[in-house]
């Protein structure tokens, strides 16, 4: 006979292991939370990315408009901004709309 036994695992009593009552959590729940926080957490993100978009592409058309000295530069600002501006409606309209 050989003299490898097999030995059982260490009893851990009647405590349930912690993996399964936490499950992990993942890279985007570490970012924007879960549940309703995380809807809200994204409605945020949404609005603040669409006003620094807005903003950096308004410096960098307007900065070229200036440069090249073609056209009107606050007409083109103002074109930027309507494509920004019904987004941030929206999520505020979503924040402020919802019923509890």
């Amino acid at each position: 006979m050989s003299n490898d036994a097999l030995i059982a695992p260490p009893a851990s009593g009647d405590k349930p292991s912690k993996d399964k009552l936490e499950p992990s959590q993942g890279q985007v729940s570490k970012i924007i939370g879960s549940g309703e926080n995380a809807q809200n957490s994204i409605v945020y993100k949404t609005i603040a990315w669409s006003f620094l978009s807005g903003v950096l592409f308004s410096v960098i058309v307007f900065s070229y408009i200036a440069y090249k000295g073609e056209g009107n530069p606050v007409d083109s600002v103002k074109s930027v901004w309507s494509i920004f501006i019904p987004v941030i409606t929206l999520s505020l309209g979503y924040i402020f709309g919802k019923t509890k």
